[in-house]
């Protein structure tokens, strides 16, 4: 269950954006900020069901929309151009719970990667935790979107498909060494860039959407918030 969250910010035709708040029934480990993809918004069934579970394992957990999102547009703006306005979002939410002293940051797709881009920019948090980091545009493996790496400063938790068009793993795998801290790969075998599985890619050919494999990640999620400790 989650409780609505208004975060104002001073944006161009916005005075703020809807967020969502899961509050743990016992707190443990950091609190965690979570944001959407491109074309998503807070209430993703993925994102949803990852908030779920991190505030089952004891976090406090923030799902929240961009500007574009709450704004109603499309495209998104560039991921440079976001970053400026969720930094906003980051002040807001640390406001809203003082007593909150370690932060992950992260989310779906392009809010993963934007989050990230605030983290090598200087933004302080204790983690990034990316739900399909787009590391590339589909079908164009050369565009690589790594170019901020060396300059993250924090450990990062990668949940990702093999079937991910926007994530060829062998070059993921290649390209975390890149990053200054420990980068965990969790891999979804069959599961798509939204962690969905198609029942003929499934390794027991049943279907699932992300609401049923995102559970399923309980365990690295556990095992790797306790490596933050």
């Amino acid at each position: 269950m989650s409780e609505p969250l208004y975060l104002p910010i001073d944006h161009p035709g916005l005075d703020g954006v809807t967020a969502a708040v899961h509050t743990p029934s016992r707190r443990r480990g950091p609190a965690v900020l979570l944001t959407h993809g491109a074309g998503g918004d807070l209430d993703g069934d993925g994102l949803v069901a990852l908030a779920e579970v991190l505030a089952d394992l004891g976090c406090r957990v923030v799902r929240t929309n961009l500007p574009h999102r709450e704004a109603g547009a499309k495209p998104a703006p560039r991921a440079d151009r976001s970053v400026a306005p969720y930094r906003q979002i980051v002040e807001r939410v640390r406001e809203q719970f003082p007593r909150e002293s370690r932060w992950v940051l992260g989310g779906k797709s392009y809010g993963g990667r934007v989050a990230s881009m605030a983290a090598a920019e200087g933004l302080a948090c204790e983690a990034l935790l990316f739900y399909g980091y787009p590391l590339h545009p589909p079908g164009k493996t050369e565009q690589l979107r790594v170019s901020h790496w060396p300059s993250v400063p924090v450990p990062c938790l990668f949940l990702q498909g093999d079937r991910d068009t926007y994530c060829d793993l062998d070059l993921l795998e290649q390209n975390v060494t890149k990053l200054p801290r420990r980068a965990t790969i969790a891999v979804v075998p069959g599961a798509d860039h939204h962690l969905e599985q198609r029942a003929k890619h499934s390794p027991d050919g049943t279907a699932r959407g992300a609401a049923e494999v995102i559970p399923g990640l309980r365990e690295d999620l556990r095992s790797w918030l306790t490596s933050l400790e």
